[in-house]
C-alpha cells in the first residue's frame, strides 16, 4: 500500500511537471523529456533520508528483497517499537522506490537517445531509398527512350542494326542496375530491421559499457604513463644511435683517408723499389765495366812492358851491331826510324792508359755515388715501411672501431625495436640464377632499384611493376623495412644482421624467424641454403654452440633439444619421429607462460653442429616437395625447426629457458600459373588458406581488434606466441627478381609492410632461480 501511494505521488508530480512545461515536438523533445523528469525526481527525492545505496550496503538487500520483506510482530511487542520498525521499513521502501524510479528514468533516457539515432538512421535510409527511386525512375525513363529509339531504327540498314544491338545491351545493363537497386533497397530494409534489433541489444549493454568505460579510462591513463616512459627511452636510444652513426661516419671517413694515404705510400714505395732495382742494375753494370777496364788495363800494361823490353833489346842489338859490324849510316837511320815508331807506339799506349785510368776514376766515383744513393733510398724505404706499418695499424684500429660501432648500432636498434614491440622485417631479393642472368638481366635491373646513399641506404627497395598494356606506363612502388638485401648479398652478410637475435635465445628469450614469399623466391635457400652457401639454420646452430662453449667459462651449462615438424594439408607431421599411434593426432597447446608444446612430437638432444646437420638432412628427406609449372622443387608444406634451450649457472643460481624457432613457410602461388591438379591442387589450396589466415591475423593485430583469429589455421595457432606474445620475431620477405613475378612480389611486399607496422608484446626474458 505504501509503495502504491509513493508511485501515485511520483506519477502526479511527473504529470504536473509535463503539463507546466511547453510542449515540444520532434526527437529533441523526446530526448529532453527524460532529462526534465530526472531533474524533477532529483528535486523531489528525500534529501535527509538514507539513500538506497547505503541501505543496500548496510543490509545486503536487493530491491526485490526489500519489496518481498514482510514485517512480523509478536503480541507482546511494544506499539512504539512496532511503529518505529514500520517507519524504518517505509523509509527503505521509499528509498527503493526512488531508486527504481531513477533507474527507470535512466533507461528512458537511453531508449530516447537510441530512438533518436534510429529515427536519424531511418531518415537517412528513407533519403537513400528516395535517391534510388529517383535513379530507378531515371533508368526507367532511359529504358523507355532506348525502346523508342529501337523502334525507330528497326527499318535501318545493317550498320544501324549493329548500333541497335548495342542499345539493347545498354537496356539490359539498365535493367540489371534497376534490379541491383531493388536488391539494395531490400538490403537497406534488412539492415534497418537489424539496426532495430541492435538498438534493443544496446539498451541492455549500456550499464556494462559504462563500467567498461571507467576501467578503460583507468587503463588508458596507465598506458599513457607507460608510453611516455617508453618514448623517453626511445628518444634517448635514438640520440645515442645518432651519435654512434655520426662517429661511425667519422671513422669511415678517417679509414678512407688512411686507406688513400696508405695507397699513395705503397705506390711511392713501389716506385722507390723500382729505382733501387735500376740503381742495383747500374751498379752491377758499372762493376762489370770496371772489371772489363781492369782487364784491358792489365793487357795494355803487359803490352807496354813487352814494348819496353823490345826497345831495350833493339837498343842492345843496335849497340852490338855498331860494335861488331860497324853498321853504315843507312842502317843506323833505319834503326832510328824503328826506334821512333816504337816510341810513338809507347806514347799512344801511354795516352790510352791515361784515358783508361781517368775512366776508372770516373767509374769509381759513379760507384760511390750509386752506393750513397742506394743507402739513402734504403733509409727512405725503411722510413716508408715504418709509416706503412703505422698507417696499417691505425687502419686496423679504425676498422675495429667501425665494427664495434656497428655492433653497438645493432644492439641499440634491437633495443628500440624491442621497446616498440614491432615484428622486425627483412627484405631479401633472391640472388640471380643462371637462367635469370642470361635471359633477363636488363629487365631485372629495371624491376628493382635500391638507394645508393642517404638515410634509407640498405633499408629501402623500389619495385617497378610492368604495365599490362603496351601503351600504359609501369607503376613504381616504394617500400622501407628494417633491412633490405640486394641480390648480391651473400648468406654470411644476411646472417650477420640476425646474429644478435639468435644470441637472444641463449639469454633466455623466445625467438622466431620465418621466411615468407611466393614460390620460387628463395625462402628455402635463405633458411637452409646449400653445402657451399649454408643458410640461416646451420649458421644459427654454429653460433649457438660456439657461444654456449664460450659461456662455459662463466659457469654456464646448456641442454639443447631439437624438434622438427611440418604442416601439410592443415595437419601436423613429425619429421624426426616415428608414425603416430592409431587414432592419435598431434595437438598444439600454449600454457600461461607462452610455452608451446606439441603432443607426440619427438625431441632429440643435440650437443654439436654435426648432429643438427644430420637431423636437417633426415627431415628434408621426409618433407613434402613437388614440381609445379612455376617451380620444379616447390615446398608443399610449412617446416618448423625448434631448438629448446635450458641454461643453468651453478655460481649465480640462475636458470634460463630460451626457444629458437626457425620456420620455412611454403610459397604462395596462383592456380592460373602453377597449373596444379590432383594432389598438387589440394596442397596449393591448403597453403593459400593458411597464408590467408596469417594475413587475417596480421590485419587484426594491426587494427588492434579485440579478437585475433589464431584458430583459423594450424599455422597461425602454432605461431600465436610469436605473433601476439612476448617473443622476438623477425620475418624474411623473399622476392624473386624476375618481371613475370612482379605482381606476386608486390603482394608480398605489401603484406610485409603491414607486418612491420604491427605492435606486439614486448619481449621478456625467461629467467628463474635454480631450484
Amino acid at each position: 500500500m505504501v509503495i502504491t501511494d509513493a508511485r501515485s505521488k511520483e506519477a502526479n508530480v511527473a504529470r504536473k511537471r509535463k503539463a507546466a512545461s511547453p510542449v515540444k515536438d520532434g526527437p529533441d523533445a523526446k530526448r529532453q523529456a527524460p532529462v526534465e523528469v530526472a531533474n524533477d525526481a532529483a528535486a523531489k527525492a528525500p534529501q535527509n533520508e538514507d539513500s538506497w545505496e547505503s541501505i543496500s550496503q548496510e543490509l545486503g538487500w536487493t530491491v526485490t528483497d526489500c519489496l518481498n520483506h514482510k514485517l512480523s510482530f509478536k503480541k507482546k511487542d511494544d506499539p512504539k517499537a512496532k511503529h518505529e520498525a514500520m517507519g524504518q521499513h517505509i523509509k527503505r521502501l521509499r528509498a527503493a522506490g526512488w531508486h527504481l524510479l531513477h533507474v527507470m528514468e535512466r533507461h528512458e533516457m537511453d531508449i530516447s537517445a537510441l530512438t533518436g539515432c534510429l529515427e536519424r538512421e531511418e531518415k537517412a535510409r528513407t533519403e537513400e531509398v528516395a535517391e534510388h527511386a529517383t535513379s530507378a525512375a531515371a533508368l526507367q525513363k532511359s529504358i523507355a527512350d532506348l525502346q523508342a529509339r529501337l523502334c525507330e531504327q528497326e527499318a535501318a540498314t545493317a550498320e544501324q542494326s549493329a548500333c541497335a544491338q548495342q542499345l539493347q545491351e545498354a537496356v539490359e545493363t539498365g535493367k540489371g542496375k534497376l534490379a541491383e537497386s531493388a536488391a539494395f533497397m531490400q538490403k537497406l530494409q534488412d539492415e534497418q530491421s537489424r539496426a532495430r534489433e541492435q538498438i534493443a541489444e544496446y539498451a541492455a549493454q549500456v550499464t556494462s559499457l559504462r563500467e567498461l568505460h571507467q576501467q578503460a579510462q583507468k587503463y588508458n591513463s596507465q598506458l599513457q604513463e607507460y608510453n611516455t616512459k617508453l618514448q623517453q627511452d626511445v628518444a634517448l636510444s635514438n640520440d645515442s644511435l645518432q651519435k654512434l652513426q655520426v662517429e661511425q661516419h667519422k671513422w669511415a671517413e678517417e679509414g678512407a683517408e688512411l686507406k688513400g694515404r696508405l695507397t699513395a705510400h705503397e705506390a711511392q714505395l713501389d716506385l722507390m723499389q723500382v729505382n733501387m732495382r735500376e740503381t742495383d742494375q747500374a751498379r752491377t753494370n758499372l762493376a762489370q765495366d770496371l772489371a772489363r777496364l781492369r782487364v784491358e788495363l792489365e793487357k795494355v800494361t803487359s803490352e807496354r812492358d813487352l814494348s819496353n823490353e823490345a826497345n831495350l833489346a833493339l837498343k842492345a842489338e843496335l849497340e852490338r851491331y855498331r860494335d861488331v859490324t860497324g853498321s853504315t849510316v843507312e842502317a843506323l837511320e833505319r834503326e832510328k826510324a824503328v826506334k821512333a815508331q816504337l816510341e810513338n807506339q809507347n806514347k799512344a799506349q801511354a795516352e790510352v792508359n791515361q784515358g783508361l785510368q781517368e775512366g776508372l776514376e770516373v767509374l769509381k766515383q759513379q760507384k760511390a755515388l750509386a752506393e750513397a744513393l742506394a743507402q739513402g733510398r734504403g733509409e727512405e724505404v725503411q722510413g716508408l715501411k715504418g709509416q706503412v706499418k703505422d698507417l696499417t695499424g691505425r687502419l686496423t684500429e679504425a676498422e675495429e672501431r667501425v665494427q664495434q660501432g656497428e655492433l653497438i648500432r645493432r644492439k641499440l636498434h634491437n633495443t628500440i625495436l624491442e621497446l616498440k614491440g614491432n615484428i622486425r622485417v627483412f627484405c631479401r631479393v633472391r640472388p640471380l640464377v643462371v637462367h635469370d642472368a642470361l635471359t633477363q638481366s636488363a629487365a631485372v635491373d629495371q624491376l628493382l632499384q635500391f638507394p645508393s646513399s642517404g638515410d634509407l641506404l640498405g633499408r629501402a627497395v623500389a619495385l617497378q611493376v610492368p604495365a599490362d598494356k603496351p601503351q600504359q606506363a609501369p607503376q613504381k612502388y616504394d617500400f622501407a623495412f628494417d633491412k633490405v638485401f640486394a641480390p648480391a648479398a651473400g648468406q654470411e652478410e644476411v646472417f650477420d644482421e640476425i646474429s644478435q637475435l639468435v644470441q637472444s635465445a641463449l639469454d633466455g628469450y623466445k625467438v622466431c624467424i620465418f621466411a615468407y614469399g611466393q614460390t620460387g623466391s628463395g625462402k628455402t635457400h635463405t633458411m637452409l641454403g646449400t653445402p657451399e652457401e649454408r643458410g640461416m639454420i646451420p649458421r644459427a646452430m654454429d653460433q649457438i654452440f660456439a657461444s654456449s662453449a664460450a659461456m662455459e667459462a662463466q659457469g654456464w651449462s646448456f641442454d639443447m633439444r631439437a624438434s622438427m615438424l611440418e604442416i601439410y594439408n592443415e595437419e601436423y607431421k613429425d619429421l624426426l619421429g616415428k608414425a603416430l599411434p592409431a587414432g592419435k593426432k598431434h595437438q598444439v597447446s600454449h600454457d600461461d607462460k607462452g610455452i608451446t608444446s606439441v603432443s607426440f612430437l619427438e625431441g632429440v638432444d643435440v650437443r654439436r653442429p654435426g648432429r643438427v646437420a644430420d637431423l636437417l638432412a633426415r627431415a628434408m628427406r621426409q618433407r613434402a616437395v613437388g614440381a609445379t609449372a612455376t617451380n620444379e622443387h616447390s615446398s608443399r608444406s610449412h617446416m618448423v625447426f625448434t631448438l629448446a634451450i635450458t641454461g643453468t649457472n651453478a655460481a649465480s643460481g640462475q636458470e634460463v629457458h630460451g626457444v629458437l624457432n626457425l620456420i620455412d613457410l611454403a610459397g604462395s602461388e596462383r592456380l592460373s600459373k602453377s597449373l596444379a591438379q590432383g594432389d598438387r591442387l589440394k596442397e596449393t589450396q591448403a597453403i593459400n588458406k593458411s597464408l590467408s589466415a596469417l594475413g587475417d591475423v596480421i590485419m587484426a593485430l594491426a587494427n588492434k581488434e579485440s579478437h585475433i583469429p589464431y584458430r583459423n589455421s594450424k599455422l597461425t595457432y602454432l605461431l600465436q606466441p610469436c605473433l601476439g606474445g612476448d617473443a622476438k620475431t623477425l620475418m624474411f620477405v623473399n622476392v624473386a627478381p624476375v618481371p613475370e613475378a612482379a605482381n606476386e612480389s608486390l603482394c608480398s611486399l605489401r603484406f610485409a609492410a603491414k607486418v612491420n607496422a604491427c605492435e606486439v608484446g614486448t619481449a621478456r626474458r625467461n629467467v628463474a632461480a635454480k631450484q
